[in-house]
């Protein structure tokens, strides 16, 4: 898969199999995360990857749309040291894209009770942690995804200018 049929054909999957993500996937998806650009190259991020069924589950309860995390076969807990939500939204959406090149589906969960989720973590107080990914192979029976590809988004038209308004 190119990089512009990844971002064509991109759905949030909530819904998840059982099937474990192998190691080795799991490295790549991870590492395509650390190569994200960065301001002034700076990669303020940590990831941490969660296997464990009741950690992830713990991790769900601490946003209104993080429940997808429960169902996840990994979930990553994006941290930075500072107010970096540009350079942790790139790290974001490097991690999804290469995800979805192996089949893996996921979805951005939105951490609202950050105090607990570094608490279940063990995360220090100076790392921010409001974003966590959840991943896993998407459960066609059970998902509900989104609107194929071209199909419930604005047009090119209504999105785009050319030197001005």
């Amino acid at each position: 898969m190119d990089v512009l049929e990844a971002i064509a054909s991109k759905r949030a999957v909530r819904h998840f199999t059982d099937q474990p993500i192998a190691d080795a996937d799991l490295r790549v998806i991870l590492n395509a995360g650390r190569r994200a650009q960065s301001s002034k190259n700076t990669q303020p991020w940590t990831f941490i990857a969660i296997r464990d069924r009741q950690t992830l589950q713990r991790l769900s309860e601490c946003g209104v749309y993080a429940g997808h995390l429960a169902g996840a076969a990994i979930g990553v807990a994006l941290l930075s040291a500072g107010p970096t939500g540009f350079d942790l939204g790139q790290a974001a959406a490097y991690l999804q894209l290469a995800a979805w090149e192996l089949g893996i589906g996921s979805c951005i969960a939105s951490i609202y009770e950050p105090a607990r989720a570094r608490e279940i973590l063990g995360v220090p107080d100076e790392y921010a942690f409001d974003i966590a990914l959840s991943l896993g192979y998407p459960d066609l029976a059970a998902a509900r995804l989104a609107a194929p590809p071209g199909q419930g988004r604005k047009t090119f038209d209504d999105v785009v200018r050319f030197e001005r308004w």
